[in-house]
């Protein structure tokens, strides 16, 4: 009887991981030109994965949408002392305090309070004792 010798073969599926690294990769090649031109054509063959994607890259830059900046809904903020949060992928993907606007890219100013944010969600405008 002879051995049973394997031969090295490719997988026959991409493992999450390395796919995933595989896209990450490929967007952080692409251009803006490239970004905005594969969110349209997302956007007419998949309109609610467009709007999960977008709402997803608001909550992960902590900004908000510029027609929907001062409408009314629910902002995140920190339970515990009343401040703002946010999650701003240039320091990871954890929540963190900012002093700023909330809606422009870049003009917001991260602090420590001392604490870690406990993150609840508040209407604009409205006093912490009424949540």
């Amino acid at each position: 009887m002879s051995p049973i010798i394997t031969q090295p073969g490719m997988p026959a599926h991409v493992h999450p991981d390395a796919a995933a690294r595989q896209r990450c990769d490929r967007l952080a090649r692409a251009t803006a030109e490239q970004a905005e031109a594969a969110l349209g054509y997302l956007s007419m063959i998949d309109p609610l994965m467009f709007e999960i994607a977008m709402d997803a890259a608001d909550l992960i830059t902590g900004t908000a949408p510029r027609d929907e900046a001062t409408g009314d809904e629910a902002v995140p903020v920190c339970r515990r002392c009343g401040g703002q949060v946010g999650i701003f992928l240039d320091h990871g993907l954890d929540w963190q305090h900012f002093h700023g606007d909330g809606t422009t890219a870049g003009a917001q100013e991260i602090y420590d309070p001392g604490h870690l944010p406990e993150v609840t969600w508040r209407l604009p405008g409205e006093n912490p004792q009424q949540s």
